[in-house]
């Protein structure tokens, strides 16, 4: 009985945690969102010789201004670049007010 329990025990908090996983409605996915950002990081001037993948976190001040909190990559100039062409552009989408930081992954291919 004391393993049934906790099998059960088990397979309720995995299934939890999938579902708490899952993205739902999450700022991550909002497509609006991600085509705004390829816009604004179509014509990027750098010259990269393989992908680079960039881990961003951004929030956004009353005017709408994306403020870049974190670029996280391993290939340095990228991510100054990104910083640079993302910090404080305002965006036409409509996101939620309450959710205080947005993470976007970005792949730049050469």
């Amino acid at each position: 009985m004391k393993t049934l329990k906790l099998v059960l025990f088990a397979l309720a908090l995995s299934a939890g945690s999938l579902v708490h996983a899952t993205p739902g409605n999450s700022p991550e996915t909002s497509d609006s969102f991600k085509k705004e950002i390829q816009d604004l990081l179509k014509n990027i001037e750098l010259d990269i010789e393989e992908e680079v993948v960039a881990n961003l976190v951004v929030s956004f001040n009353e005017k709408n201004e994306m403020q870049v909190l974190y670029v996280g990559t391993e290939h340095i100039p990228a991510g100054k670049l990104i910083k640079k062409h993302l910090n404080y552009k305002k965006i036409k989408t409509v996101l939620d007010p309450s959710i205080k930081k947005y993470k976007l992954p970005i792949r730049l291919k050469p």
